[in-house]
């Protein structure tokens, strides 16, 4: 008998995913924060750059305090933070100080984990992220192997990914991370043995999301498979576009002869007083998904939906969503197939509704793509279309970036240049350098 462990992703992913990273406030957290700890979970995961833009201004609240708070009420349980590598809130590229300053931070206001995804699973952007981390005081780096479907991505792909990322000493954990709600049980027949050759005595860990209707069956074929550690969310925030709700995947996993390292009758009160917060807040409320072979063409992140949904609704436009996920399909097609996964994949979305809404293919050109296109994120995995890459490589920011070195400015430097008092706070500065100044003024006044 296998002892499996327990990753919950209520808290991020599973409001990210359903609730648009807009619904836990540091109130609702710190109301099951303490009954979340005494669960058990290996890990909870709590935030990303994401959540913490939206902390700042949509809730008014400092998320480094929010961070604090809930680390000290979770004393037990380790807090993980998911970074893409290369930038903090917002899109823009950062250069390595601002990077291994989050770090620091992040470690100082309780963070013990630390997850990266980077789309291209480029090997520099991976080893200097876990030499950062690590040097700022996480106990656990853990990196991504981003899923997708494309002729690229086969077994061999990823075994030859998991081989390179183990080889750097300062990761310590590999996860499959299946944003899409992609996998297939005869996929991972094959996928997973392929990447537990080359694990190097790493742990692995598996991420999915209920979106095709699958990842619950995926999980129950991963345990058998030898995976044991698993990533579920609490109800309402489990299901839907959600990871898998912790009470099916417990039952599964005793069914499979196994033990779940998790106090399960510590749960329900804590499912009930999200179940209240849902319906208080009219919040919408995570179901068991259908098989929907459509994901398997366009295989946008549950999440991402939601926010696709949210801005074509809010620019009077919401019945051509059908018509954006099929251009994602050709725009990702003609980008030589990257992962679906940030940022990427909000640069596809963004590209394909450009496209959708100006009727011209590419009339416009957000900067996300610009970079991607000149090398910002890594060599693409396929051959970029040659009309495509020549049309957009003819615009004037793209030759600028080309001819351009990125710079590399000191914290010190940065301060100086937006003219910062010295007595300013690492936490503050990093609000500052990657959002509005008038939105961190509106959180630091409601805050005081």
């Amino acid at each position: 008998m296998t002892t499996v462990q327990f990753v919950d992703t209520t808290l991020r992913d599973g409001n990210q995913s359903l609730w648009d990273a807009t619904g836990l406030t540091t109130e609702a957290i710190l109301a099951v924060a303490k009954q979340m700890d005494a669960v058990g979970f290996k890990a909870v995961d709590f935030i990303s750059s994401i959540h913490m833009g939206v902390a700042v201004r949509y809730h008014k609240e400092n998320p480094w305090e929010k961070t604090k708070l809930v680390s000290r009420a979770m004393p037990h349980t380790p807090l993980s933070f998911g970074t893409t590598g290369r930038r903090f809130i917002g899109f823009k590229r950062c250069p390595d100080s601002i990077l291994a300053l989050v770090y620091q931070c992040m470690a100082a206001n309780g963070i013990r984990r630390v997850w990266l995804i980077d789309a291209a699973h480029e090997m520099e952007v991976i080893r200097k992220n876990a030499r950062m981390a690590k040097a700022a005081g996480i106990e656990d780096f853990m990196t991504a192997l981003s899923y997708t479907i494309s002729p690229v991505h086969t077994d061999q792909y990823y075994a030859i990914k998991t081989r390179e990322i183990t080889a750097c000493p300062d990761v310590n954990t590999i996860y499959l991370k299946d944003q899409g709600g992609l996998l297939t049980p005869d996929r991972i027949t094959t996928l997973i043995p392929s990447i537990q050759k080359h694990l190097n005595g790493r742990s692995l860990e598996i991420h999915s999301h209920c979106t095709t209707g699958l990842a619950p069956q995926v999980y129950s074929d991963a345990v058998r498979l030898g995976v044991n550690v698993v990533h579920t969310a609490i109800p309402p925030l489990a299901d839907g576009t959600s990871q898998p709700s912790v009470f099916r995947v417990i039952e599964d996993v005793r069914t499979l002869g196994h033990e779940p390292a998790v106090s399960e009758s510590l749960l329900p009160p804590i499912s009930k007083k999200l179940y209240a917060l849902a319906e208080k807040e009219n919040r919408p409320v995570g179901t068991p998904q259908e098989y929907n072979p459509s994901y398997y063409e366009h295989q946008v992140p549950g999440g991402m939906v939601s926010t696709l949904k949210r801005q074509l609704s809010e620019a009077g436009m919401e019945s051509r969503l059908p018509e954006v996920l099929e251009e994602i399909v050709r725009v990702r097609r003609d980008l030589g197939f990257p992962i679906m996964v940030t940022p990427l994949s909000q640069f596809v979305g963004t590209q394909a509704t450009m496209n959708v809404v100006s009727g011209e293919r590419y009339k416009m050109v957000p900067d996300g793509i610009i970079e991607y296109v000149v090398g910002y994120f890594g060599e693409p995995p396929a051959p970029i279309d040659e009309e495509v890459s020549a049309k957009i490589s003819k615009l004037p920011k793209a030759k600028k970036l080309r001819e351009q070195h990125f710079p590399q400015p000191s914290v010190g430097e940065l301060k100086r240049e937006m003219g910062l008092p010295g007595s300013t706070s690492d936490e503050e500065f990093l609000l500052r350098y990657a959002m509005k100044g008038r939105e961190v003024d509106d959180m630091l006044a409601a805050t005081a």
